[in-house]
């Protein structure tokens, strides 16, 4: 009975320092933003050996970014158009011409871009480990400031401790994860009249 309630309560306290065992995304996060943002969400830069990577994350990114208060997540229809209009490979590298033509043609004060450079399973002892990593930025339109950039990498095994407590085995599940804490960093939207230099007015 002794060994058995001594087992109990190691486990509790490895699950209490679950939260502090995985890493944090690294951000650059500037000045808050004031008023309602427009925000176009750009298919990411697909690094990984998954084709289906940058489609499987966009509705994640979308979901998430939506809970944020005077953001308004703009349609992937409208931004599916406005790539057709101006095609552009590299699209975690936009010109500056080309992000203040987008964020016009997409009503968009700003536009999400970045990259996902894992998302699958690494091999561990005959077990299969999910891994992401993303790259993110939040550009200005028109301007292409930078407002915030991020990176976040997130392994299965991050927060695992004694017998095996914290491992997460679901792709999908880890990916969501990874999306939330990214965005987590976001800077501020405290609320105001205007989104800076953009207006989104009419949109």
């Amino acid at each position: 009975m002794g060994i058995r309630r001594t087992l109990i309560i190691l486990g509790g306290g490895a699950m209490l320092l679950l939260a502090g065992c995985a890493h944090g995304p690294r951000a650059y996060v500037g000045p808050p933003l004031a008023g309602e943002w427009h925000v176009a969400i750009l298919p990411l830069t697909n690094l990984t050996r998954d084709a289906d990577a940058s489609n499987r994350l966009a509705p994640m990114l979308a979901v998430e970014l939506a809970r944020r208060p005077h953001v308004h997540v703009v349609d992937a229809g409208k931004v599916d158009e406005a790539l057709a209009r101006e095609p552009w490979i590299l699209l975690d590298r936009v010109p500056p011409d080309l992000v203040d033509a987008f964020g016009t043609s997409m009503g968009a004060d700003a536009l999400l871009v970045g990259s996902v450079m894992a998302f699958g399973y690494r091999e561990d002892q005959g077990e299969r480990i999910p891994q992401v990593s993303i790259a993110l930025r939040l550009l200005q339109t028109p301007g292409s400031k930078v407002l915030w950039s991020a990176v976040h990498n997130r392994d299965g095994a991050d927060g695992e401790s004694v017998f095996g407590l914290g491992r997460q085995s679901d792709l999908e599940k880890l990916a969501e994860e990874t999306v939330r804490e990214v965005l987590s960093t976001l800077p501020g939207f405290p609320g105001g009249t205007s989104p800076g230099d953009a207006s989104p007015a009419g949109k």
